[in-house]
């Protein structure tokens, strides 16, 4: 599956993911002789996970901006925010509300409301950001997640298909919502919607993972086996998909086939292990 730019970019917004804290930090000691450069110093601290030299960085970046830009300050109160100083973050990202609102911005200031426990402030937030950019997919997904991490299901539904009427040729906001009918419990839905992603991304072995769910669902045992054997195909190195694929065959009688697959269901790990029993007790296989 390949998610498009801004969903690229929300995956990495945990600044020092792939550091390991050993060596010394690039960017300390330097400072940035105009705005872009200390913006990009501040990119670069964070990246490292020294946040503490990424806000000043990004403070020092404010100081060169000859022109009001709420991009600035939104680095600044997101490194802020990574750093932990949740008041200092709310506190940028205001600042920047009163240069100019956009949708992303509206987007970072629902996370914040998140962290602190205000879901009722974080969706009003994010409906503002739909209102501002209402063609943007990427707000309404995440007006959508919001919603659906609130417990408003039929609302997060709603926002997630104005996702896809936005970005029709975006397998995620398929997948997502896909997904989400699945823990619904709402397996066509969920069928319709897996399909779409099928269609645009066709290599994502998840998809048909989910999908083989979303049949069993409806009872469509065959269907449901031939999905997870895709899935297997797909990546052979997946012990998960045996181990379920061992379940759908046992529950169907199929006894033969089933032990034809135990030895290879019984090298799965622990996560594995745990994501099939989950599964399995939606089910209940026998």
């Amino acid at each position: 599956m390949i998610p498009d730019f801004e969903l690229i970019k929300e995956l990495f917004d945990l600044p020092g993911s792939d550091s390991n804290g050993n060596g010394a930090h690039s960017t300390n000691g330097k400072q940035g002789r105009n705005r872009e450069e200390s913006s990009r110093l501040g990119k670069s601290a964070l990246n490292e996970g020294d946040y503490e030299t990424a806000v000043q960085h990004f403070k020092r970046a404010v100081e060169q901006s000859d022109e009001k830009s709420p991009w600035v300050l939104m680095d600044l109160g997101a490194a802020y925010a990574t750093a932990g100083n949740v008041p200092q973050a709310f506190r940028q990202y205001e600042k920047a509300k009163r240069v100019q609102k956009s949708g992303e911005l509206m987007v970072a200031l629902a996370s914040l409301y998140q962290q602190v426990g205000r879901s009722k402030d974080a969706i009003a937030r994010l409906k503002e950001g739909v209102e501002l950019e209402p063609q943007s997919a990427y707000v309404h997904y995440k007006l959508a997640e919001g919603l659906r991490k609130a417990g408003y299901k039929t609302e997060a539904i709603d926002a997630a298909q104005v996702a896809i009427a936005c970005a029709p040729d975006q397998s995620f906001y398929h997948y997502w919502l896909g997904e989400f009918y699945l823990s619904l419990g709402q397996f066509q839905n969920a069928v319709d919607s897996l399909h779409a992603a099928i269609e645009l991304s066709p290599g994502d072995d998840n998809l048909y993972f989910l999908v083989s769910q979303a049949f069993w669902g409806l009872d469509k045992k065959q269907e449901a086996i031939r999905s997870i054997r895709l899935a297997s195909d797909i990546d052979t190195a997946n012990m998960l998909y045996h181990g379920l694929l061992e379940r759908y065959l046992r529950s169907s009688g199929m006894t033969v086939e089933a032990d034809q697959e135990l030895n290879r269901a019984s090298k799965m790990d622990l996560y594995d292990q745990e994501m099939l029993g989950r599964v399995a007790s939606k089910f209940q296989f026998r």
